[in-house]
């Protein structure tokens, strides 16, 4: 049974808690954008990887996806030549260990722990494994 968590169907239910309702007339804090199937032309994308000129896809409808991607290319050259203020520098640096790390042993050399159970299992498999090569043997002479 799946239940209903939409905030904005609280009716009276027995047993269950009922949601705190928006006023109405206050408009939602975040508007929804539907999303679409639309794509990205064949030509802009050969704009965008530099086989064509950008006076080649300025034209129609391929005018606004050139336009997008200039917004793009502004926004990222500008957060590119942007710099971490002094203060959050120093935060991370202070944040960072005083001492090296110490390396973690790789497990070939580590001293191997065998508890009984696993000595047990570990013989059961292999005279399990020695019964099988030999009934095989048996079986081909």
């Amino acid at each position: 049974m799946h239940e209903n968590l939409d905030p904005q169907e609280s009716g009276n239910r027995s047993g269950r808690e009922n949601f705190r309702e928006a006023p109405k007339n206050r408009p939602a804090p975040d508007r929804e954008v539907p999303l679409t199937n639309r794509r990205t032309p064949a030509a802009v994308q050969a704009w965008l990887d530099g086989d064509l000129p950008e006076a080649a896809v300025r034209d129609g409808d391929m005018e606004q996806h050139v336009d997008f991607w200039k917004h793009i290319e502004r926004e990222t050259r500008a957060r590119r030549h942007m710099r971490t203020p002094v203060h959050v520098y120093q935060q991370i640096m202070d944040a960072l260990p005083q001492t090296t790390p110490r390396v973690i042993t790789p497990w070939w050399r580590r001293p191997l722990e065998v508890t009984p159970s696993t000595a047990l299992a570990v013989t059961a498999g292999l005279l399990a494994a020695g019964m099988l090569l030999g009934a095989t043997v048996l079986r081909l002479r």
